[in-house]
């Protein structure tokens, strides 16, 4: 019976890549080549127990916030803390059982992300409790509100240890939503607000970026987005929302050139499509802003719509170029 096997092995004996002598040796090697590969069942919890733990971990959440909804105003201050400060050890506790040893988590991508997500879960809430105690203690007006930026700077704290223990996208979120309530709180108690809480999201998003290039985060797609999201969103609301128009141009038209960088080098989709956006963005703007509105509306949406497709022609060259 001429099998695969057999003509794979005589082609490479015809080609004089193997010696005819060491013909029985070569088939057995091309045959273990091509053998299917043995696929071992995951141990731990299947994908259907995972689902049923996410839904119970929900409804006993929605539960615990309906309950707090409902005797909120009755807890008190004290009451409120120590209902949030519970809600996280459970949170927590059910994330750590979830996670198990070392030797039980590697390897196992279901127990991770349900760990991971119920560690996230702990973070926020031990934001929310530290934010209400704070508030209870300090007693008067907040030039800084200091409350929102501890409860942000625990949760990205909190969010960052229980990504340690279990990686996931849920963790990331809780590490960067912790420093995007954190830094802008703080920016907002500056001269110029709307400077800077768009200097706080920009720079919170580049330093986020360099944190992913350097290997910190397992999800570094997932990451990249979050973080290339961050910088635009920074500084399209310095070049929209304050008087420094042209930083704001100036920051996005950075963020264009600097995305086409990391693309050439890296190439990771999410820094083409910040490319693409923030050309979008930012051509329009300046070119509107520069003529003082004279193009008029038809005006404003032609240049859009030329950037739009010059810079979608320009990732599309990009990609083939990066990928040649």
């Amino acid at each position: 019976m001429n099998s695969a096997v057999d003509r794979v092995t005589e082609a490479l004996v015809a080609q004089g890549l193997v010696r005819p002598e060491d013909a029985e040796r070569a088939r057995g090697v091309v045959a273990g080549g091509l053998e299917a590969p043995k696929v071992e069942a995951q141990a731990g919890l299947p994908k259907l127990v995972e689902v049923v733990a996410y839904l119970g971990a929900a409804l006993v959440l929605a539960a615990g916030l309906l309950f707090m909804a409902q005797t909120w105003d009755d807890l008190g201050e004290v009451g409120q803390v120590v209902a949030m400060v519970l809600v996280t050890a459970i949170l927590g506790g059910a994330g750590l059982v979830a996670r198990g040893s070392l030797a039980v988590l590697a390897g196992n991508e279901v127990r991770r992300r349900l760990a991971g997500t119920l560690l996230a879960g702990a973070a926020v809430t031990a934001g929310f409790a530290v934010a209400i105690a704070v508030d209870a203690i300090h007693d008067g007006s907040f030039d800084t509100y200091w409350p929102g930026f501890a409860g942000g700077l625990v949760t990205m704290l909190v969010g960052f240890v229980g990504y340690r223990l279990a990686s996931s996208a849920a963790g990331l979120l809780a590490v960067l939503g912790g420093a995007l309530v954190a830094a802008p709180t703080w920016a907002a108690s500056l001269d110029e607000e709307a400077l800077g809480v768009g200097g706080a999201f920009f720079f919170v998003g580049v330093i986020w970026l360099v944190v992913t290039e350097s290997g910190l985060f397992a999800q570094r797609t997932i990451a990249r987005s979050l973080g290339c999201s961050t910088a635009v969103f920074g500084a399209q609301f310095i070049a929209l929302a304050s008087d420094r128009h042209a930083l704001g141009y100036v920051l996005t038209a950075g963020i264009v050139v600097g995305s086409v960088l990391m693309y050439l080098a890296q190439l990771a989709w999410p820094y083409l499509t910040a490319a693409v956006v923030g050309i979008t963005f930012v051509v329009p703007e300046a070119v509107s802003d520069w003529t003082s509105g004279d193009l008029g509306v038809i005006g404003g949406v032609m240049v859009t719509g030329l950037t739009l497709l010059a810079a979608s022609f320009a990732g599309y060259w990009l990609r083939r170029e990066a990928s040649e």
